[in-house]
């Protein structure tokens, strides 16, 4: 058996976002600037900062919990998006948004079934990180 390697894509968006994405809120998905994919940042020759569509609530959240996000997961993991890929067909089955909501496909009954190994271990590994963190959060709260 062959060692198998993670499928996923990393965005990290560019944040803050002007206007905070408010008018948004109610549709199917939200544009945000595209800094860099999978670590290489994004060329661009017009002028103009890439855009890619991604799927709502999740993504006008994470636009509204940046200022909270940021001082306790750093300005990258507060920006950053993970959308992960079917092992067969490298299609996207589900993403990761730093509140630690999870999107997914509406055809799929359980995605999980979907990821290989590595990217499956990864998924839980990335939720874990980022619940401790909420979790620092939410005690900080608290404690005012």
């Amino acid at each position: 058996m062959k060692p198998t390697k993670k499928k996923k894509n990393t965005y990290v968006i560019k944040q803050p976002v002007l206007g905070g994405y408010s008018t948004f809120e109610l549709c199917q998905s939200t544009p945000l600037a595209v800094v860099t994919i999978n670590g290489k940042p994004v060329d661009n020759k017009s002028g103009w900062l890439t855009s890619l569509d991604f799927p709502n609530p999740a993504a006008t959240n994470m636009v509204k919990s940046f200022k909270e996000l940021k001082p306790i997961m750093g300005e990258r993991m507060a920006s950053t998006i993970i959308e992960y890929l079917d092992k067969e067909t490298g299609e996207p089955v589900a993403m990761l948004f730093p509140t630690n909501e999870v999107m997914t496909r509406g055809d799929l009954a359980d995605f999980l079934k979907c990821l290989n190994h590595k990217t499956r271990q990864d998924f839980f590994r990335q939720i874990q990180i980022r619940e401790r963190l909420l979790n620092n959060l939410k005690d900080k709260q608290n404690q005012k």
